[in-house]
């Protein structure tokens, strides 16, 4: 079989809702081009749709319940703490391993790379939990990057900070993912290439519809035009998609209210009181440049207690901030909620939860759930005892908050920074010699992994949860008439951590909004 170079083209967050009007004004050709070419999908992402989990199922093939991560954060109703993971990023082989292990893969900037397996011929680890050294296999490539195009994994100016400036950095580094990916595309040659632009996503954030997201955009464009016509098979796709928020739903103050969860934020509110919040501690310290200095010298419980401008904590913070003898539920934010499942009557708790969740609405009318899930019918796999006990699959316009410390239980998208959140349809478009033209229903992230193996004459591993979705393939192409082969299930592999840059990658989530 003659292999087809593939270039896949992931784009954080993307979806036909936002480019349409810019399609139709002409802003976007290329893009054009391609949807009108090729095949397209809204394809759904894995609950919640984050950018952790989901590009790690992309990557993966494997539902979240196999991986054990869920979100940004893990809660741990028994052992009473919240965390994240890290090392379970490294667990489990990813599909364009497979690729490079018989032919060739290369790949820059998938967000949950870090720290960069081993890939044939190259991995550039991605954004915004990679780290500004040791970042690419072989290490080699870093220096070579850094020297040629002064590469960067992530930015530095904060959004809420200077938003001007900071979509300005976005942009370009929108553009650099491009002309490095290119550059190493051309050096290197391989089989399989994906390019992905995690930073998109934060312009459709913070900016949503905003002139500065349809320049970030206008890039994506201007480079999609080198690969629509050299005979390349040519997939852009996301994690999740986005939408305008009409109300934010601060769901650990309604189970405050509802006498599910206890608070203990004597020192936070203290804290709060006297004015010293994450956000002037982040901006006086670079400013004074000792921000690192002051991280190393900072004991980790007291970082813990210091909200944010609004008076809340996220993540790991909030392990510090419960009465966890007086809590029986905690929830994260998009989606999961968690339930101490040594409550005397755990699954009444846990189905009138379900009850009140999915009639909750907001003060415009708005319900909160599109649908309410128990975790048992969205994941499965080795980590189920792990899975949030709930999953709520928030409404379009909702997005749910899941820090503590908030008054409200519902405020206006200004007042935190987002205008645009994540939603479960995802961006699907594919163009060239082996896909088909048209649109393809019921596409899931899951089935890319072992679509794309199929696609380059690879074994698809028993283990992976989506299918070789050969409808979407051209069916005059071999590809879509020769058989799916498989291979026995992937083994997980060894673990990976990266606990020394914890607290860059919390700084620059709080940055991004994902946590406060």
């Amino acid at each position: 079989m003659d292999a087809k170079k593939t270039i896949v083209i992931g784009l954080d967050g993307a979806h036909f809702e936002l480019i349409e009007p810019w399609i139709e004004d002409g802003e976007l050709q290329n893009i054009e081009c391609a949807i009108e070419r090729g095949v397209t999908a809204d394809m759904q992402s894995v609950l919640p749709p984050v950018t952790s989990p989901n590009w790690k199922a992309y990557a993966t093939g494997k539902n979240p319940g196999k991986l054990g991560i869920f979100w940004w954060e893990n809660v741990d109703m028994a052992e009473e703490r919240v965390y994240y993971p890290d090392d379970r990023k490294s667990a489990h082989p990813e599909f364009w391993e497979i690729i490079g292990d018989q032919t060739s893969a290369g790949v820059v900037n998938v967000p949950t790379t870090y720290p960069p397996r081993k890939v044939n011929p190259f991995i550039v680890a991605g954004a915004p939990d990679g780290a500004e050294s040791g970042y690419t296999h072989p290490p080699e490539i870093e220096d070579e990057i850094v020297k040629e195009f002064d590469y960067r994994v992530t930015k530095n100016t904060i959004i809420k900070n200077n938003p001007d400036r900071a979509s300005e950095e976005i942009i370009d580094l929108i553009d650099l993912r491009f002309r490095t990916g290119k550059y190493l595309l051309e050096k290197f040659e391989p089989e399989f290439f994906q390019i992905t632009t995690f930073y998109l996503n934060s312009l459709h954030h913070f900016f949503w519809d905003d002139q500065k997201t349809l320049e970030g955009w206008k890039v994506v464009d201007k480079h999609l035009e080198a690969f629509l016509d050299e005979g390349y098979n040519v997939v852009m796709m996301s994690d999740h998609g986005a939408t305008s928020i009409d109300t934010v739903f601060h769901i650990n103050t309604w189970l405050e209210q509802e006498g599910y969860l206890t608070q203990n934020m004597g020192i936070t509110d203290t804290f709060g009181t006297l004015g010293i919040t994450t956000d002037r501690l982040i901006q006086l310290t670079s400013r004074l440049r000792i921000r690192d200095l002051t991280k190393r010298m900072t004991p980790q419980w007291l970082l813990n207690q210091i909200p944010s401008e609004e008076g809340e904590v996220t993540r790991e913070c909030k392990t510090a901030n419960l009465d966890w003898a007086e809590t029986n539920v905690l929830a994260s934010g998009q989606g999961p909620v968690y339930v101490d499942n040594g409550v005397e009557d755990y699954e009444g708790l846990r189905s009138e939860l379900i009850e009140n969740l999915s009639k909750l609405t907001a003060p415009n009318g708005t319900r909160i759930a599109e649908s309410v899930h128990r975790g048992e019918e969205v994941y499965e796999g080795t980590y189920m005892d792990e899975a949030p006990d709930i999953v709520i699959d928030q409404t379009s316009g909702v997005h749910i908050q899941g820090g503590l410390g908030r008054d409200e239980v519902f405020t206006q998208p200004k007042s935190d920074g987002w205008k645009g959140e994540n939603k479960r349809d995802a961006f699907f478009v594919a163009t060239g010699p082996d896909f088909a033209a048209g649109s393809a229903e019921n596409l899931s992230i899951l089935d890319l992994a072992p679509t794309f193996l199929h696609l380059h004459g690879h074994e698809v591993p028993r283990d992976f949860d989506g299918e070789v979705r050969t409808d979407i393939y051209n069916q005059q192409s071999d590809v879509a008439t020769r058989s799916v082969k498989y291979t026995e299930a992937t083994d997980a592999l060894g673990n990976s951590s990266i606990s020394s840059e914890e607290e860059d990658v919390r700084d620059r989530l709080k940055d991004l909004g994902y946590i406060n």
